[in-house]
């Protein structure tokens, strides 16, 4: 399983943004001072067989904890890819979208994404397939950019999102993702605030799927 790129038919014409995913590695050091201590304590939880979705640059992989048992990373992104490759060698690399992911029910005891529910096509379909893909009583552990509860905040990101999408390989700073999570068929057990203010807040939560 090490190192495999394993492409899903079609996957490229999900996810093609290759001058964002050349620039994003330049960013690491901003994100990481944004969230990189929420990213640490979201992924410290995780357990047994963990799927990252969006693995991106693979900034979650060595925020996790020393319970995970084996490790998929999901990524879409041609150039995304070839970093994960460089960087982690060894670890097997998924080229699906999270829409339409291509694991057996029940494979997972944990999936996380951090920083990923801003830019897939459908955050209610990609909810649907972590709670298929996940165990009964499996977690799902997200850490995720949302809209402002600030009305004025609100308004200055509907306003700059279109050129914000365009620059920001898909990315929506309008996504409502603890609405989302709470009618995914997940049952939401923690969510509260990782970074308040400017146009970036972000949310942390865990949600598990039923027995």
């Amino acid at each position: 399983m090490g190192g495999a790129d394993r492409r899903g038919p079609g996957a490229a014409r999900w996810v093609d943004h290759p001058r964002f995913s050349r620039w994003y590695p330049y960013t690491e050091r901003f994100l990481e001072r944004a969230v990189g201590q929420a990213r640490r304590q979201q992924n410290a939880q995780a357990v047994g067989r963990t799927l990252i979705l969006g693995a991106g640059t693979g900034l979650d992989v060595p925020a996790l904890g020393e319970g995970v048992a084996a490790l998929i990373l999901l990524e879409p992104d041609a150039t995304m890819r070839r970093t994960l490759a460089r960087r982690y060698p060894d670890l097997p690399v998924v080229a699906w979208p999270a829409e339409a992911m291509p694991f057996d029910p029940e494979s997972f005891d944990t999936v996380i994404s951090t920083l990923v529910l801003c830019s897939v096509v459908d955050v209610a379909r990609v909810l649907r397939e972590v709670a298929r893909v996940l165990t009964p009583g499996g977690q799902y552990l997200f850490l995720e950019h949302v809209v402002s509860p600030q009305p004025g905040v609100r308004w200055v990101q509907h306003g700059i999102e279109p050129v914000w999408r365009r620059v920001g390989g898909g990315c929506r700073l309008t996504r409502d993702v603890h609405t989302a999570v709470t009618h995914s068929p997940l049952r939401l057990t923690a969510c509260d605030s990782a970074r308040s203010g400017g146009i970036l807040p972000v949310i942390r939560g865990r949600a598990v799927r039923g027995a």
